[in-house]
């Protein structure tokens, strides 16, 4: 794999027709002659796998020299694809992770900055920022003078950590794989995606594309550490429930290993093959249950408590999702694989979390609340990335709720991302056009699938083009000027247009001038909830237990949504009176990952629960409304808010 600096010199060599010296390239590059001749030496190691090298003559200079078409497309494309993300500190630090829990034995600081052409100094501040990296996975980071650095830990626990360093150092909207092949010299990622796709059709199932690029990884780790005479300790149990089909799944994979790449997978490894296999997010998956009662014999008491989270749900925000099979099916199955990679840490990244808790914080309240009783049960902390999974679960019904029999005309959904995301955006188009009939749901690898008379257009969160095909690119969330894009392209009727609300008038109906603070002078959000939540206690709003509360909620996800928003507020109880208490504040500040200016914080609870959902569809275009938001914060009296 080639470095930035490394492409920069082919690119010069190519778009140069004289010969250029050593010496000029370095003077571009401000690096020394020295350096280049390094740089290639290595890059002629890689062009050689493609049929071209570097070429240079005493007192004449260097040149490219390629003998096909082939090879020239090669380097064209190298010079253009400049994304060497791995080279950015927070990527960076994580390919330092790799190397070493790849290494049995200590490994010089000075190795690494050499390979990585970067100083000894930053190794040691790049490796200071992996300590809580280390510490969750319980792993030992240890430094001994004259012999260097090395990791140790349980073999179940390094790999652990070797598929989440993997895929920080793969970027993190979407794990290259060009990325992190170099350090899997002899392992071939596209033979293992072979493998996956023989899987696939053997048994009749379908990864989505995430999930394919996961077992890629975890495969890649499996072989390496093997080859290295590492397999799982034995004492690494893990419980799980196989169904037979799993197991039949698992035999035939190490099968195909061993028939492909020539490799024996010992017995060992089937735990840790089982915590891979069962962790996955399937488009039609491995297991069919014909009905939900099949799949509460799978775990029946996981599933009366997911019936009984759902009623609770309902009963909070006015729903109905305890009746809709799918919701509780798909919950099923997403909850099941959420706790086997809990306690294996093989942790899911969510690459769209920020847009999901933005455009859809409604669901996502309802996911989180749902999130902070189902973790308490089973005894674990929930993360973001897994309650923004399960909003599309929750948005899917919700959407499902709200669709009314509907004409049909003929779509193909293509998405690249999965997680539910597909059938989300499925059914929230068919609320929004009912003409719509979504004909097939495809992944980005099944394009070649796609039959240009059986659909009138694409809807895709992906780029593709497919020739005279129309395509409409879309957010995973389908947001409000998606939906806008769709109508323009589709609809003409006014009917079919998004209502867009611009009077904040259920808001506005819980807003009091008692419990609002104009033009605070605050530096944290910690002080804001104490501060806000004080107002709300003295006015007779809620009881003592509720700023406690709050910060309970923000410790499972902060509640800032955008455009400087945040709406603190408690998941139940310790409301007396209804109402939201207001603040702005005189600068932004810090509030988890966003800044925030202007506070709603929540004091409603059952009694008022109908307006729930208004209130945030209020809040969330709040966030779109930079004029009013800006109005807001610049008011010097309660009767100027929303002139």
């Amino acid at each position: 794999m080639l470095l930035t600096r490394e492409k920069k010199i082919i690119g010069l060599l190519i778009e140069h027709e004289d010969k250029l010296t050593t010496k000029q390239i370095a003077d571009s590059l401000n690096v020394s002659s020295r350096t280049i001749k390094a740089d290639i030496k290595k890059i002629n190691e890689e062009l050689e796998k493609h049929y071209c090298r570097i070429n240079s003559q005493q007192g004449v200079g260097l040149w490219i020299e390629y003998n096909d078409v082939d090879a020239e497309k090669y380097l064209r494309r190298l010079i253009t694809n400049e994304s060497d993300s791995y080279l950015l500190p927070e990527i960076r630090k994580y390919h330092f992770a790799v190397e070493l829990l790849f290494q049995e034995n200590f490994i010089s600081m000075e190795l690494l900055a050499k390979e990585y052409y970067v100083s000894r100094a930053t190794v040691v501040n790049d490796l200071a920022e992996l300590d809580q990296f280390w510490s969750h996975f319980n792993l030992q980071f240890i430094k001994k003078v004259k012999y260097g650095i090395k990791v140790e830990g349980a073999e179940s626990q390094i790999r652990s950590a070797l598929i989440e360093a993997l895929k920080k150092a793969g970027g993190k909207k979407k794990t290259e794989a060009a990325n992190i092949q170099k350090h899997f010299e002899n392992v071939d990622f596209n033979m293992l995606r072979k493998i996956i796709n023989q899987v696939e059709g053997r048994f009749q199932f379908i990864l989505t594309d995430a999930s394919v690029e996961e077992l890629v990884i975890a495969l890649a780790v499996m072989i390496k550490r093997v080859s290295q005479g590492k397999v799982m300790d034995q004492s690494d149990t893990f419980p799980h429930t196989e169904t037979r089909r799993m197991g039949f799944v698992l035999q035939y994979l190490k099968e195909c290993i061993v028939e492909t790449l020539g490799i024996k997978i010992p017995d060992e490894e089937n735990t840790y093959l089982r915590i891979c296999l069962s962790g996955l997010r399937f488009h039609v998956p491995m297991d069919k249950e014909k009905n939900l009662s099949d799949k509460r014999e799978r775990n029946s008491e996981m599933f009366d408590f997911v019936i009984e989270l759902l009623m609770e749900c309902d009963r909070k925000f006015s729903l109905n999702m305890a009746d809709d099979n799918e919701l509780i099916s798909a919950l099923m199955d997403h909850l099941e694989c959420m706790i086997l990679r809990n306690n294996s840490k093989l942790y899911t990244y969510n690459p769209i979390l920020e847009a999901i808790k933005k455009e859809l914080f409604y669901e996502y309240e309802i996911a989180s609340y749902f999130m902070s009783k189902f973790a308490a049960r089973y005894n674990f902390k929930p993360k973001e990335d897994e309650i923004g999974f399960i909003t599309f679960h929750m948005g899917t019904s919700i959407e499902r709720m709200k669709q009314k029999k509907q004409q049909r005309f003929t779509v193909t959904i293509l998405c690249m991302t999965g997680f539910g995301t597909s059938q989300f955006i499925k059914v929230k188009l068919g609320s929004y056009f009912p003409n719509l009939e979504i004909k097939q749901v495809l992944s980005a690898t099944r394009v070649s699938e796609i039959k240009e008379e059986e659909q009138d257009f694409i809807i895709a969160t992906v780029p593709v083009d497919l020739g005279q095909i129309p395509v409409i690119r879309v957010s995973p969330v389908l947001n409000e000027a998606d939906i806008k894009k769709i109508q323009k392209y589709l609809l003409k009727s006014k009917d079919n247009e998004p209502k867009v609300k611009k009077c904040y008038g259920i808001l506005r109906k819980f807003l009091h001038s008692e419990i609002s603070i104009l033009n605070c002078d605050l530096k944290s959000k910690e002080e804001v909830i104490k501060l806000l939540g004080g107002r709300l206690i003295s006015q007779g709003y809620t009881d003592e237990k509720f700023i406690d509360s709050v910060f309970e909620r923000e410790n499972l996800s902060e509640t800032a949504v955008g455009n400087l928003i945040a709406i603190p507020h408690a998941f139940e109880g310790h409301i007396k009176k209804q109402g939201i208490g207001m603040m702005t504040l005189k600068k932004p500040i810090n509030w988890g990952n966003e800044k925030v200016q202007l506070i709603f914080m929540l004091s409603i609870d059952d009694e008022s629960k109908e307006y729930i959902k208004e209130i945030f569809e209020d809040v969330l275009e709040l966030t779109r409304d930079k004029k009013t938001v800006e109005s807001i914060i610049k008011a010097k009296e309660y009767v100027d808010i929303f002139k």
